[in-house]
């Protein structure tokens, strides 16, 4: 109590404290921007209604606090919103995707012979080389996640004593070449005839070897880019329709079957982007005309998400870290082609995990781990439920049995080019169709649906930016408020009112009271 009377009658140029607050605020509310304050010390108006003024004052404040609150909530809940940025965006804009071939019969059982005498020492047994020839014969429609034989079947085969084979050289001596499949001079790209063999090249893919077009993974497919220059290969198209993209024959010979083989006529065509390993694949059957239409689709995702953790706007950027454990690939690839490859890295994870080793045949090289022997095949065989099903793990909510599977954490790029594909299928006229059942024909005409597409872009629904102009508005709204009437009432908070108790002498006359308590 002796201080709070100290505070009130200490003198400062005539007047106590509490004097000196009330002329204070009497100023400010002269001259504040803010509405409502003026009303609250003009001493032209009655009581009644400085009160009116001051309810008014406390609502307009009650209702900023409540936007806010709503704003804030808003703002915290970082929700996503796409729209559409362009939707005439060119398409020649956009690389033609990557067309893969890959017959169901993945060997040229003419070459077995000749892979014998390559594969084989010069004095194997003859039961050496039957084994050989079982396993050549497993090999024929061997794809990642599909070994069909059972597991009872390849414990019968003595593999160990292939162990020495590289599986890998042996399934890439052994494969169809474009050479094989793919009938010369029928090879077209924008009505412009080129040499086949020049432009589909062996690539690596979970489905074994297979012939790709407008790639940039293999050395061959590196070449022809240095050659042609990076803005023209991989290639775009500007056409839309039927004959405007690209068009090619398959021949399937039966000489390069082995008999009594359990591999269809069929062949399965990936359209993939060009630097992407593996994507799903659609099957054709012999003695058919296949037009396969694309659509590309373009998302980009804004800067501004950045803060935002992946799993919630469900993309990772090329420059944002990926861990792929058992592979050496990030010592060697690109952040960008590592974020496209995600699925393949993370199947060669499980198969490491399970049979520890790796099949170059399917995935990138990999010097951190074994690669699969002959006898690994078993593995493969044995753990076929697991390596054959992409998972994810809330799945088995929604099913009454739970499968083994895959599940693997992959995000996509924020940068997005995706290509929507459509076949139509029509039998090929009775005067094309071959007079030799050994031989059967499929023609394939691969071409966009339009030459314009819809870019989208993704991001905040509610950035920063847009909580200070909302804010702005309704302070603006309910106060006639500014941020200049913000930094005035901060100034008179503190730095007006300390020179307003100097400029009264009130400091020397509180610290001589002070002292003298």
């Amino acid at each position: 109590m002796v201080m709070v009377r100290a505070f009130r009658n200490i003198p400062g140029g005539g007047k106590g404290f509490l004097e000196l607050v009330r002329t204070y605020f009497r100023l400010y509310c002269e001259k504040s921007t803010i509405h409502c304050v003026r009303y609250l010390y003009d001493p032209h108006l009655h009581n009644i209604e400085r009160l009116i003024w001051c309810v008014l004052l406390i609502v307009s404040l009650t209702l900023c606090c409540i936007f806010y609150l709503l704003l804030s909530e808003r703002f915290y809940a970082q929700k996503l919103e796409t729209v559409v940025e362009d939707p005439q965006y060119p398409v020649f804009y956009v690389k033609f995707p990557a067309v893969g071939v890959c017959a169901d019969n993945r060997i040229n059982w003419s070459k077995l012979e000749a892979a014998k005498a390559q594969f084989l020492p010069q004095n194997a047994s003859t039961k050496v080389e039957d084994i050989f020839t079982l396993l050549v014969s497993r090999m024929e429609t061997l794809r990642f996640g599909d070994f069909q034989y059972s597991e009872t079947e390849m414990e019968d085969l003595n593999l160990e004593v292939l162990d020495f084979i590289n599986i890998t050289s042996l399934a890439l001596f052994l494969t169809l070449r474009c050479e094989d499949i793919i009938v010369p001079k029928t090879c077209e790209w924008r009505r412009a005839p080129f040499n086949c063999c020049d432009f589909f090249i062996l690539e690596k893919t979970e489905y074994g070897f297979c012939l790709v077009f407008n790639s940039e993974l293999s050395p061959t497919s590196r070449d022809i880019k240095a050659r042609e220059g990076g803005s023209f290969y991989p290639r775009h198209n500007s056409k839309a329709g039927q004959g405007t993209g690209l068009n090619f024959n398959i021949m399937l010979r039966d000489s390069f079957k082995r008999p009594n083989s359990t591999a269809k006529d069929n062949v399965y065509i990936m359209i993939k982007k060009s630097d992407q390993m593996s994507n799903v694949v659609y099957s054709m059957t012999p003695n058919t005309e296949t037009y396969i239409t694309v659509r590309p689709e373009i998302t980009n995702t804004d800067e501004t998400t950045r803060n935002m953790p992946p799993e919630r706007r469900n993309c990772l950027f090329s420059d944002e870290h990926t861990d792929f454990g058992t592979s050496d690939v990030t010592k060697r690839f690109s952040k960008e082609f590592l974020l496209t490859n995600c699925l393949n890295h993370c199947h060669e994870s499980y198969l490491v995990k399970l049979c520890n080793c790796s099949l170059p045949i399917f995935f990138v090289s990999n010097s951190k781990v074994p690669d699969c022997t002959a006898s690994s095949l078993r593995c493969l065989s044995r753990n076929h439920d697991i390596l054959s099903y992409d998972k994810r793990q809330e799945e088995d909510v929604y099913f009454s049995a739970t499968k083994p599977g895959m599940t693997c954490y992959c995000l996509v790029s924020c940068n997005l080019i995706e290509y929507y594909t459509a076949l139509t299928t029509l039998p090929l006229h009775i005067e094309q169709v071959k007079k030799e059942t050994s031989e059967k024909l499929i023609k394939i005409d691969v071409h966009y649906q339009i030459d314009t597409i819809v870019k989208y872009r993704t991001s905040l629904e509610f950035s920063s930016i847009d909580l200070i102009a909302n804010l702005g508005g309704i302070f603006g709204l309910c106060l006639g408020a500014s941020m200049v009437s913000a930094v005035e009432l901060f100034y008179y908070l503190t730095l007006g009112f300390a020179l307003h108790l100097y400029d009264n002498a009130y400091y020397g006359v509180l610290w001589d009271e002070v002292k003298l308590k």
